[in-house]
């Protein structure tokens, strides 16, 4: 049996994939790991990702896949790493081994600039601290692999030019060479657009998560239906189009985003979330705030099992 659980770490992604046989769970992945610190909100459940793993017996960690440089994608990282032991950890991009801290002498205003100085030392300390526990450390590579004897997985890799044009930057921040600002400005812009799509197979059953890829990002790749999606990018007005709804057709949808009443950011937007209900079985939030089709909710988690004849059960705890 395979098992999927959607933690609800508010406006982030944490996803714990576990495979079991009759005696326990024999492989464990994590795809992101959400922000270093969830707020309390009277009226939510959502807390960060180690609890979950804590409350859920997780004791190893077999394989982590980082889909890209947001700190509500990785955040939570460092703490899970320094908790439960993890074998290997897959990014799109590796740090180089000369990495610096990049500190004073960085001196843009620009917020997204100084996001991603920030998201890069965040990143470059995960990375040290994997490898001082023995953790290994690899480069995202497209294609399909498998985990276990059911289980494998597909890695969608971003666009050529954006995988190129970030690898460069990055190497230029993390050894304090001059960069071009507005080159520094685009490839922070684009951290989205460089996420790492995975699709898990079992049991002849498909399971996709999508990162914070755009729609009609994705509209661009062969991408081949699902039966559980995971919606790009909390299900703001970006996360989905028609087109790519019909290409995927999944069975269930999930949603994570969290149920603040004011939200700088429409997530999940209504339009979206009407879209998909007319299109798919069912539709399911961490949390949400009311929205017209959809009453407002809070869980702990979304948990998806797949059995080894491919019957799916869904069930929100």
């Amino acid at each position: 049996m395979l098992e999927l659980f959607f933690c609800n770490v508010g406006d982030g992604d944490a996803v714990l994939i576990r495979e079991h046989s009759q005696n326990g769970p024999d492989y464990t992945v994590l795809v992101d790991t959400g922000r270093p610190y969830v707020e309390p909100q009277e009226g939510s459940l959502r807390k960060e990702a180690i609890y979950y793993l804590k409350e859920r017996g997780v004791d190893h960690i077999d394989r982590m896949y980082l889909s890209h440089l947001h700190i509500d994608h990785i955040g939570g990282t460092m703490r899970i790493l320094n908790a439960i032991p993890t074998k290997r950890l897959s990014a799109l991009y590796v740090p180089p081994e000369d990495a610096e801290w990049i500190g004073p002498s960085f001196t843009s205003t620009e917020k997204p600039a100084n996001g991603l100085l920030h998201l890069l030392n965040i990143f470059r300390d995960i990375t040290e601290t994997a490898k001082a526990q023995g953790t290994v450390l690899e480069p995202a590579n497209g294609g399909v692999e498998a985990l276990t004897e059911r289980l494998s997985v597909e890695t969608i890799l971003p666009r050529t030019d954006i995988v190129e044009r970030q690898a460069r930057m990055f190497r230029t921040l993390y050894r304090k060479a001059p960069v071009d600002a507005a080159e520094r400005f685009r490839v922070s812009k684009d951290r989205n657009l460089s996420s790492v799509v995975l699709r898990f197979t079992y049991a002849g059953r498909s399971i996709l998560l999508t990162g914070d890829r755009y729609a009609v990002d994705l509209e661009t790749e062969r991408m081949q239906p699902c039966d559980v999606l995971k919606l790009p990018h909390h299900g703001d007005p970006k996360s989905m189009t028609p087109t790519l709804l019909k290409i995927l057709s999944p069975q269930i949808a999930v949603i994570s985003c969290q149920n603040d009443a004011a939200q700088k950011k429409d997530r999940p937007n209504a339009g979206i979330v009407a879209m998909l209900q007319n299109a798919v079985p069912q539709v399911l939030c961490t949390e949400n705030k009311p929205l017209p089709t959809l009453a407002a909710s809070t869980h702990n988690g979304i948990c998806i099992t797949i059995a080894d004849d491919g019957t799916i059960a869904c069930r929100t705890e």
